[in-house]
């Protein structure tokens, strides 16, 4: 009977508990799941147009790329000593049918060419349908116009028959870039996921508990009865992990600021300063991307050594082996979260803009730690077999440094290659932090699926593989 009610709140608190953080999660995804602002691609400012003359007219069609246009930007070129209380009038149609009008006097033109029209107060149709831009002059102003679009590497030929000069078609289109809202359905699903979720975990609470009272084995019980036994033992690993890291040290744990710190630096200047990255708050974009690789390549290597490196311990005392290789990613964890600290200040000093969006930093934390745990469960057993695991293993993480987007924009990868490139679960993990963090906002749940694929496939690999392997451990020790 006391077991009864120990259980009742038990699942009563987890009740509880999992409403609360189900309604924070909605609280914080629920409106970038309504909506997320896009941008067209830019069109490369090849060449000008001729001066617009009194009465000339440029019209350019555009597919509307937005549900909820806001923003259309060009880029013009004043001819000197023009007045910047000359006009330029821009009005919008679409299937014959006039839109509205924007009159923009030619002050409000940007030293490098920029116009920005406020798209207030004009309707436009779905997205997907054609409209046109209709510019009209004084005089003194002409618009920059080319034949290609930058995609990867390499310049994509964009549509030739959509501009027109006083009604003569012209091979190009002009540089016009859309910025607006696309509206989004996610957060239509949200509780009914949740929900179901829910419902899952509780049926498998219930069974565990059903098992547990009529005294029927169960492989699910049987693992958190491990969980419990060992838990001690797990911790008492991590902690001396952790400081065997920084015991001759003399600065210590403050190595996990400096580390992140001065490596950002480094490759800040080689690439702001040497390569002239244009990245937007590329301190932030590079330090998110140092600290996360850094602790995947670390975690990995510790865990792919825990076993062999413990080889006495092994032969000597049973116990679980896998908790050797999670211990390694467990501490190293510690250094992962501490790193985090030099990163949120690092954001205040560049005026990056906190959002709620950081609530979700342990959400792509937990997707790290256990696609960590799944691949150094995987080395950890192969290093066993072959010691030439660790050599592969480094050149392996060379190579991923440069195949994910740690130091570079995602830009810059053919768009052939794109789809291979977002298949690296490091480039997912990578985009989840920077969007909550540079973005401001929430992935769409998209990323949040194929971050728990990659987590949870590979710890499913991982277990499986070693628990195949953990019974010839000592034959090879």
């Amino acid at each position: 009977m006391q077991s009864q009610k120990g259980f009742a709140k038990g699942f009563l608190l987890f009740v509880v508990i999992y409403g609360i953080l189900a309604s924070l999660m909605y609280w914080v995804v629920r409106d970038d799941w309504q909506r997320t602002a896009v941008s067209t691609d830019t069109v490369n400012r090849d060449a000008l147009l001729p001066e617009l003359a009194a009465g000339d007219e440029i019209d350019q069609d555009f597919e509307i790329s937005a549900d909820s246009l806001q923003l259309i930007t060009l880029y013009a070129n004043l001819r000197p000593g023009v007045s910047p209380d000359s006009q330029l009038i821009v009005s919008f149609s679409s299937e014959g049918q006039v839109l509205g009008e924007k009159k923009i006097s030619y002050g409000e033109v940007k030293p490098d060419g920029e116009l920005v029209i406020s798209m207030d107060k004009i309707s436009f149709p779905a997205k997907g349908t054609i409209a046109t831009a209709t510019l009209q002059a004084e005089g003194g102003i002409s618009l920059w116009y080319g034949s290609s679009k930058t995609a990867g590497k390499f310049q994509v030929n964009v549509e030739t028959s959509g501009l027109r000069v006083s009604g003569e078609p012209v091979e190009g289109e002009l540089v016009l870039i859309q910025k607006g809202e696309l509206f989004l359905p996610y957060t239509n699903y949200f509780w009914p996921i949740a929900i179901g979720i829910f419902l899952v975990v509780s049926a498998i609470i219930l069974y565990c508990h059903y098992c547990r009272r009529k005294e029927k084995a169960n492989k699910i019980n049987k693992g958190i009865d491990l969980i419990k036994q060992y838990k001690y033992l797990l911790k008492t690993l991590v902690v001396r992990d952790f400081k065997i890291k920084y015991k001759a040290s003399m600065l210590g744990v403050l190595w996990s600021f400096l580390n992140p710190l001065l490596m950002t630096f480094v490759y800040m200047f080689v690439f702001s300063t040497l390569f002239r990255s244009s990245i937007e708050n590329f301190v932030v974009y590079l330090m998110s991307g140092i600290i996360l690789f850094n602790y995947f390549s670390e975690s990995s290597n510790l865990g792919m050594q825990s076993i062999v490196g413990n080889a006495g311990l092994i032969t000597k005392v049973y116990m679980p082996k896998y908790i050797l290789p999670i211990s390694k990613v467990l501490s190293s964890a510690i250094n992962l979260i501490i790193s985090l600290i030099p990163l949120l200040i690092m954001m205040a000093i560049t005026g990056v803009r906190f959002s709620k969006s950081l609530l979700l930093i342990p959400v792509v934390l937990i997707f790290l730690i256990l696609f960590c745990v799944g691949v150094s469960l995987i080395l950890a057993a192969a290093m066993v077999y072959f010691r030439d695991v660790q050599f592969l293993w480094g050149i392996f993480l060379t190579v991923l440094n440069f195949l994910s987007p740690i130091f570079y924009p995602e830009t810059i990868i053919p768009a052939r290659f794109i789809t291979l490139y977002h298949m690296n679960p490091m480039y997912q993990y990578l985009f989840f932090m920077r969007t909550i963090t540079i973005g401001g906002i929430s992935p769409t749940p998209v990323t949040y699926l194929y971050c728990m694929l990659a987590s949870l496939g590979t710890l499913a690999v991982g277990l499986f593989i070693f628990r195949k392997c953990q019974s010839q451990f000592v034959l090879h020790l």
